[in-house]
């Protein structure tokens, strides 16, 4: 009688159940809390690909970049990010090789992965689960499209104001400035270029001149310094008082180190002038070769004129240069047959080590002053001016 009333009695039924139910309702809460952690730890790991990809794409932009550099590149930034590369595991691809940004020599793939250990789901994933995470990046601009590129990360980086005139044909310009007005051209000046990419933004008037077809670019990427990798040679001086020519009429030559007998150039043995470099009168030819002008500045007068072909001049220790008045220089580069190496297109060179600060008629062509430079001008640390009733010609 009792055991047949027991077997109908339903109170307590749910607290059995409920009894039942609380591993079951326990493991699904903590699952859902597992994978909770799982995703972090993805969102964690995606953040330092993120920051390895873009490290990686900077890195390609330096011409001595190798798989290798890439790599540490990206691994240093993701670890800044959270990566421990003692037990997590990372690649880094140039160009990628899966997406649309397989055919992007500027674009490099970052891959993460990381080994996250099991809780609950130990039961079902086993003792380990694997999280990965994949990011591409790409500069906006490669830096052999911009003929013009200002390194400076403030201020106005491109400025043309005033009556200047600049041309840039078959080229673009480029700023790393943040600055609002990365790229300035006010007043009557004009800016005519195929197209800009700039970090920061543009104020323009009509006076900027683009192609039909450019589509500009502002909050881009930074671009790397192409030269960071070179280095201005520091030797003994060859001529210990510098070079001052002033006879109006007169012509000079200055050989330095180039052997006129066999007509060849050498340009890992630069020729010294220590001291300013200085053309007030008279016409001056630099024959085929590097120099540098050590400890003074670069300076061509109202009625001085200088040419050369296949020259490197390298200002080092502050040297500056100045172009006034109605002075004019026809100076090109080194190209591939002078077996220049690494000073191959490098037209001026302003030692990197430079301090003094510029910000207003440093480096200046002044005047109606005439120029045709062919060749890479680069002043890592001073701004370029061109002023006045000025007539440039660069090819770069």
């Amino acid at each position: 009688m009792f055991l047949s009333k027991l077997s109908k009695d339903r109170r307590g039924v749910i607290t059995v159940m409920f009894a039942l139910l609380i591993p079951f309702l326990i493991g699904m809460v903590g699952l859902g809390l597992e994978v909770g952690i799982w995703f972090e730890s993805r969102r964690n790991l995606q953040t330092a690909a993120d920051a390895g990809a873009i490290a990686g794409a900077y890195e390609v932009q330096d011409a001595s970049a190798t798989a290798s550099s890439i790599l540490t590149a990206a691994t240093t930034d993701a670890t800044s990010n959270g990566f421990n590369a003692a037990t997590e595991t990372i690649t880094a691809v140039n160009p990628p090789t899966t997406g649309p940004n397989t055919s992007e020599t500027s674009a490099v793939e970052v891959n993460l992965s990381r080994t996250v250990n099991t809780l609950f789901a130990q039961n079902f994933l086993g003792d380990s689960v694997n999280i990965s995470a994949r990011a591409v990046a790409r500069t906006g601009v490669s830096d052999d499209t911009a003929c013009v590129l200002s390194l400076s990360t403030t201020g106005t980086g491109i400025d043309v104001g005033g009556s200047g005139t600049i041309d840039f044909d078959g080229c673009q310009v480029s700023s790393n400035s943040s600055d609002g007005s990365s790229i300035d051209v006010s007043g009557n000046g004009t800016l005519a270029t195929d197209c800009y990419t700039t970090v920061g933004g543009v104020t323009a008037t009509d006076g900027l001149t683009l192609d039909a077809d450019c589509s500009p670019t502002t909050g881009s990427a930074t671009i790397a310094d192409p030269l960071s990798t070179l280095t201005a040679p520091n030797e003994a001086c060859d001529d210990a008082d510098g070079y001052s020519f002033a006879t109006n009429g007169g012509t000079d030559t200055i050989d330095g180190n180039y052997d006129t007998g066999t007509g060849t150039a050498t340009y890992d043995d630069a020729y010294v002038i220590c001291g300013d470099f200085s053309i007030s009168k008279g016409t001056v030819t630099l024959q085929p070769g590097l120099y540098v002008i050590d400890g003074g500045d670069f300076s061509i007068g109202a009625q001085g004129t200088l040419v050369g072909e296949g020259v490197t001049i390298v200002l080092r220790n502050e040297g500056q240069i100045s172009i006034n008045g109605s002075g004019s220089a026809q100076l090109s580069a080194p190209v591939p047959a002078d077996g220049a190496d690494e000073w191959e297109g490098v037209l001026f060179y302003q030692d990197r080590d430079t301090t003094t600060e510029c910000t207003n008629n440093c480096n200046t062509l002044n005047g109606n002053s005439t120029t045709e430079f062919e060749g890479t001008i680069y002043f890592p640390k001073q701004e370029i001016k061109l002023n006045g009733g000025n007539d440039s010609s660069l090819a770069v």
